[in-house]
């Protein structure tokens, strides 16, 4: 009989690339006030953009999302956190019969770690991995106009790194993050009645660029 190997999971392997830099992090500057010491902990909050494609079409719209976010620093460096993120989508080419308005609310863990480059500029990547509803307005006839609810849940893997400036000293960091987004969802069509479709569950995986804007307090 022959094993079947799964799949690595993606924050697996950016964690994986993320240790196998951890010798040269050590080489990084050390006279930063920013605290980032064992003990310590950020809170924060930040704005993200990025691509979409709609449930049920192929259409390219925009994802724009507010975050929550916190850390605790379990080493010097590194923290590990929760993020609470809202997301909302559009897709929007009705001449094409294609509408779409989505609204996610995504929860869960993050790893994140400062590497001083200079005394108040650090590089931070971040890995972490939400989960939570989905619920999407969208059209099924343009003539005349009918519409449809989509409701069901999503998984997404993040990883990604960033420059971030201290901005106020020792208490405050800016910075923007690069991300790789994976996203897995699982979604049900509902009838005018409320009721499911039969048939109509579909699984969904998605993969691309993202970006997040942040500002965090440290304590």
């Amino acid at each position: 009989m022959k094993n079947k190997s799964k799949p690595v999971p993606f924050t697996f392997r950016v964690l994986v690339s993320l240790l196998s830099l951890f010798p040269f992090l050590t080489c990084s500057a050390q006279s930063y006030t920013l605290k980032i010491k064992r003990g310590d902990y950020w809170l924060g909050g930040g704005l993200g953009i990025q691509g979409s494609v709609a449930p049920m079409g192929q259409y390219i719209g925009t994802s724009a999302s507010l975050s929550a976010k916190g850390g605790y620093f379990v080493a010097d460096k590194l923290s590990v956190g929760i993020t609470v993120t809202g997301g909302y989508s559009i897709v929007d080419k009705k001449d094409k019969g294609v509408y779409n308005r989505g609204i996610s609310f995504l929860m869960g863990p993050l790893v994140n770690y400062h590497i001083p480059i200079s005394r108040n500029f650090f590089l931070e990547p971040i890995i972490c991995a939400t989960w939570g509803p989905v619920s999407v307005k969208s059209m099924v006839s343009a003539s005349p106009e009918q519409y449809v609810k989509v409701k069901g849940h999503a998984f997404c893997e993040i990883g990604g790194i960033g420059p971030f400036f201290e901005v106020i000293p020792q208490k405050a960091e800016f910075g923007v993050q690069l991300l790789v987004a994976v996203l897995q969802q699982s979604t049900t069509v509902y009838g005018s009645n409320g009721e499911a479709i039969p048939g109509s569950k579909v699984w969904d995986n998605k993969t691309g660029p993202a970006m997040n804007v942040e500002f965090r307090l440290h304590f």
